[in-house]
């Protein structure tokens, strides 16, 4: 079969293993869909039997690509940092505690390690000493808490690929591992837990994967006691994060979507009702007798405010302090570092950092790195963990050509201090801010990378999310990089349903919405194709969760744009999502009402499975990427929509499947695992694109 772009792949299919069909029917209130392939959603002996046989033909073809080593090569040596999953591939920033600081290191030499050890050192760069190994175990650690001190740290292991994380305990002095045993899982990296200021206790957050529902609750562990039996007195569904004021006086609960829902009184643990009934996020920290937060009440692009612990309406805004008033720039997070807000933020994506005073007088802006993104910020509720160092600003900072660095500022002092050089770096690409013009004239960012001496069309690659107003940065893209370094442009969306460029953007591409975020990503494809970078022929896109959602409705939507299309880890069956306990949670969140008959019909005009054409459409080459341990995008939907396209008449472009065993959501994966799995759909795009890797 020839695979240079999508136009000159001949007219012969490829042998599938077969998939029965049966006469199953999706009812939903208004609609009826048929199912035809509903029995590849149970884990029974048979679906897993059907999707070991698409492993295999997938690996056949994979591996009879003769430049396979040569692109694993290229991988390997541009995953210098992180796990090597293009979606989150960057460690936590260092903590400080107890004067020493604790970290996630992967030291380069002679080689990395498969997944970070966890160290203490005197720097937060540097030698240190290693606490835990999680590798003879295979294990992965995904998020760590010292205690204040610095006597002991918390810590997740995962194993088996899950997200589901077993806290542990360990005595930083010994290195020896606490007899406490906590039963509950956490759901990392999602929520990291808090430490009470005299390092006795914490707060974590654990997910209950029984429940119908995605649900999490929150328990208080007291070192050398029994776990908790029952979990704190407080609702908060999705992704609740416990705050602890430094002086030991308040805790506040927020969320993922944060809102600072209870404020409870320390030590006695009471808690009470605080900011309620607010359709905004308010996602900041304690100062003392005060909630300071950036909101996007009445300010799409961010505000930062002050709300009393002790206001008799604390969910009125007009009982509000406004420290700093909204403008053109978009602030993200807010820090208290010594007696300085740091807030971080961005101008047209790109990211930026101010100093203000605590009454919000704005004192300078931080001189960051370059142009690109603080990429462990993208997440709303990503700065609610402190760092701990009173007097210093330590961040990572990454551009689309340069790997993440690790970098200090202190307040005041005007100059940036880096710690560690970034890793890798693109000799000779170039960095541009475009837009286009979306379906209803709304005009859409995006960055584009092209490669050293780029000339006419070359292959290009979008990426993209899109979703749960969290931003996509102009940020290194790890293992995405051998595309470039093979001569490949790359395009990263910033599309409506993103905080991009603020909430009002995100709301704008979500829910009833929804449907311009996608119109938004076409709309960049158009004006690459327009603009002479690339042609349908040698364009392709990618996307993970929500991102892979985007990329199942470009094929079903827009299949003449794509020469190949990678969905990863990918919701793709929006109406039979309700099925299960997280798709549930993500169609109401992110989609719309399956209760609601107009809504149904709305979703149904964007869910991929349900708009695969039996016959008569060109689709583009794909290949869909999952995990078979992902609780959040379980591979049965995935099977049914590969059975779905390798079934349509006339579709002679490979429709491929990769589940990998014992992996997740693509998080708690280790090096060599994510190298492997970026190798494979990489070696697939550059396959059908026609490129080879260099050396």
């Amino acid at each position: 079969m020839a695979w240079n772009g999508r136009r000159t792949i001949p007219e012969e299919r490829l042998e599938y293993p077969a998939a029965r069909t049966v006469d199953a029917r999706e009812e939903l209130p208004g609609a009826e869909f048929p199912d035809p392939y509903r029995w590849l959603e149970d884990e029974s002996a048979e679906a897993r039997d059907w999707q070991q046989a698409q492993n295999a033909l997938t690996d056949r073809i994979i591996e009879s690509w003769p430049h396979l080593d040569a692109l694993r090569a290229s991988v390997d040596h541009c995953v210098a940092d992180g796990t090597g999953s293009p979606n989150w591939m960057v460690d936590p920033v260092p903590c400080f505690a107890g004067g020493r600081w604790f970290r996630l290191d992967r030291v380069p030499e002679p080689d990395y390690p498969d997944r970070a050890v966890l160290v203490v050192s005197d720097a937060p760069s540097g030698p240190g000493r290693v606490l835990y190994d999680p590798n003879p175990e295979a294990g992965q650690v995904s998020w760590f808490a010292p205690s204040p001190d610095g006597r002991i740290v918390a810590f997740a292991v995962c194993t088996q690929g899950s997200e589901l994380g077993e806290i542990r305990l360990l005595e930083v002095g010994t290195g020896q591992r606490l007899a406490d045993r906590i039963p509950h899982r956490t759901m990392g990296p999602l929520v990291t837990p808090q430490w009470l200021p005299d390092s006795t206790g914490f707060f974590y957050t654990a997910g209950d994967t029984a429940a119908e529902t995605f649900a999490f609750h929150v328990y208080f562990h007291r070192v050398g006691a029994e776990p908790a039996a029952e979990p704190e007195p407080v609702d908060v569904e999705h992704g609740p994060v416990v705050q602890v004021a430094a002086d030991g006086a308040h805790a506040v609960l927020t969320g993922v979507w944060p809102l600072p829902r209870y404020v409870c009184e320390l030590p006695e643990r009471k808690w009470r009702p605080f900011v309620r009934g607010l359709d905004a996020t308010v996602a900041g920290l304690i100062d003392g007798d005060r909630y300071v937060a950036v909101t996007n009440h009445e300010a799409p692009r961010g505000r930062v405010i002050a709300i009393p612990f002790d206001s008799p309406d604390p969910g009125d805004p007009g009982t509000w302090r406004e420290l700093v008033a909204e403008s053109t720039r978009v602030l993200g997070h807010v820090r208290l570092i010594g007696d300085r807000l740091v807030v971080t933020g961005s101008v047209d994506a790109e990211a930026r950092a101010w100093v203000f005073d605590r009454g919000g007088r704005e004192l300078e802006e931080i001189p960051l790195p370059g142009a690109g993104a603080l990429p462990a910020d993208v997440l709303p509720n990503a700065a609610m963990a402190p760092e701990g160092h009173p007097e210093e600003f330590v961040f990572l900072f990454s551009t689309p050509t340069t790997s993440p660095g690790l970098y200090r500022y202190r307040p005041g002092s005007g100059r940036l201090q880096t710690l560690r050089e970034p890793r890798v770096t693109l000799p000779g690409a170039g960095v541009s801010l475009r837009w286009a013009r979306s379906a209803d004239g709304t005009a859409v960012p995006y960055h584009l990378v092209l490669p050293a001496n780029a000339e006419g069309p070359v292959p290009t690659l979008i990426t993209a999310y899109g979703g749960g107003g969290v931003a996509w940065p102009a940020q290194f893209p790890g293992p995405v990089a051998a595309f470039l370094a093979a001569g490949g442009a790359l395009a990263i969306s910033h599309q409506r349903g993103g905080g991009d460029l603020g909430s009002d953007w995100a709301e704008a591409g979500r829910r009833t919405h929804k449907q311009n975020s996608l119109d938004d990503l076409y709309s960049i494809a158009e004006h690459l194709i327009e603009s002479g970078v690339t042609t349908a022929e040698r364009l392709a896109m990618t996307g993970w969760s929500n991102g892979g959602f985007l990329a199942g409705a470009a094929i079903t939507q827009r299949p003449e744009l794509w020469a190949a299309v990678v969905p990863q880890c990918p919701l793709l069956d929006i109406i039979g999502a309700h099925r299960h306990p997280y798709g549930k949670f993500a169609v109401c969140a992110e989609y719309g009402d399956l209760d609601d008959p107009g809504e149904v019909a709305r979703l149904a005009r964007m869910s991929p499975y349900q708009l695969v054409e039996d016959q008569g459409v060109a689709y583009p080459a794909v290949y869909v990427h999952a995990g078979d341990a992902d609780i959040a995008c379980p591979p049965g939907p995935i099977r049914k929509f590969i059975a779905r396209m390798q079934a349509a008449d006339g579709n002679t472009a490979p429709a491929l499947l990769r589940v990998w065993d014992r992996v997740g959501h693509g998080v708690a994966s280790g090096r060599t695992e994510s190298v492997t799995h970026a190798t494979h759909w990489l070696a697939f795009l550059m396959r059908v694109l026609g490129m080879v890797p260099r050396q």
